[in-house]
C-alpha cells in the first residue's frame, strides 16, 4: 500500500467525497520550528498535498496588511471571545504567565500577551465554525515560543505546558521541522523580506538572540517530550529533520507521511 493512501478502516473517521488522511478529531494542523526554517512554505505544500489528495483544507495565512488594519481584525476577533468566562479565564492565565517569566519591557509583555491571546480566539473561532482541516504556520507553539524567547527564566505559577493544555489540543497535530539555529539562519539571511525578529536584529544582538531562540526551542520540544513520558497524555507530534541540502518539497512528503502514521497508529492505539 502507498504510504500516503488511507486505509480503509481511517476513512470512517471524517466522511468526505474521498474520505480522509486523519482521524476525525483531528481538527489542526501546526508547523513550528525556529524562525527562518520553513515553516510556512512546508505548511503550504503540506496543505497543497493534501488537496491533491481530495481532503478538503483550510490554511491561516499571515494577510499583507497595514499595521492599524491587523489590529482592527484581532480586536473584532478577540472582544466577542472575552464576553466568555472560560475564554477571559484562559487570557488572564496567559497575561499571568507572560508577566511573571519576565520580558525586557512592558510593551514587550502587553505585545506577546495580546499575541498569544489573538491566537487562542482564532482557533477557537475555527472550532466553531467546524470545516474542514485547518493548517498553521503560526499557531499555539509559536506563540508560546515568542514568549519563551525574551523569557528571564522565572518561576510562574503554572507551567506553560498547563495553559498548552487549557487550550484543547487533542484535536491538534505539531509538525516539529527539527533543524539547527545555523541552518534556520542561512534560510533566513537569504529572504528578502524583514519579517522574524532575528533579521531586525542588530549586528551587536545577533548572536544573543540567535542563542535564545535555540534555548526556546529546544525548551518548548523537551518539555513537551518529558510530559509524554511523565504520563502518556501529551499533544500529537512529529518530527521531521531539516539540514541544508533538504528540499521544501520533500519537508512536505516527509510532514505528510509522518502525520499519517502518527494519526493511523492512535486511532488504532484507541480502538484496539
Amino acid at each position: 500500500m502507498n504510504p500516503h493512501e488511507p486505509h480503509e478502516r481511517d476513512t470512517r473517521d471524517r466522511p468526505g467525497a474521498a474520505g480522509s488522511l486523519f482521524p476525525e478529531r483531528i481538527r489542526f494542523v501546526e508547523f513550528f520550528g525556529l524562525p527562518g526554517i520553513g515553516k510556512t512554505t512546508a505548511s503550504r505544500l503540506f496543505a497543497n498535498r493534501l488537496r491533491q489528495l481530495g481532503m478538503p483544507v483550510d490554511e491561516a495565512r499571515q494577510e499583507r496588511k497595514g499595521l492599524i488594519v491587523r489590529q482592527m481584525d484581532r480586536i473584532v476577533l478577540v472582544l466577542p471571545k472575552l464576553l466568555n468566562r472560560e475564554f477571559r479565564s484562559l487570557a488572564a492565565r496567559i497575561a499571568r504567565f507572560v508577566a511573571q517569566g519576565g520580558q525586557e519591557t512592558p510593551i514587550d509583555v502587553l505585545r506577546v500577551t495580546w499575541n498569544l491571546c489573538t491566537v487562542a480566539a482564532y482557533i477557537e473561532e475555527q472550532r466553531s465554525r467546524g470545516g474542514p482541516l485547518m493548517v498553521l504556520d503560526q499557531g499555539l507553539l509559536q506563540g508560546f515560543f515568542s514568549v519563551l524567547l525574551q523569557h528571564r527564566d522565572r518561576a510562574t505559577s503554572e507551567p506553560w505546558l498547563d495553559i498548552l493544555s487549557a487550550f484543547g489540543v487533542e484535536d491538534f497535530v505539531f509538525v516539529d521541522l527539527r533543524g539547527g539555529i545555523d541552518v534556520a539562519h542561512g534560510r533566513l539571511r537569504a529572504r528578502g523580506d524583514r519579517v522574524s525578529r532575528l533579521q531586525r536584529a542588530a549586528p551587536d544582538r545577533d548572536v544573543g538572540l540567535r542563542i535564545m531562540a535555540e534555548r526556546a526551542y529546544q525548551r518548548i520540544t523537551a518539555e513537551i517530550a518529558q510530559r509524554s513520558d511523565a504520563s502518556g497524555n501529551a499533544p500529537l507530534i512529529v518530527s521531521v529533520d531539516i539540514d541544508s541540502s533538504i528540499s521544501p518539497e520533500q519537508v512536505a512528503d516527509r510532514a505528510l507521511q509522518a502525520v499519517f502514521h502518527a494519526c493511523r497508529g492512535w486511532h488504532w492505539a484507541q480502538n484496539s
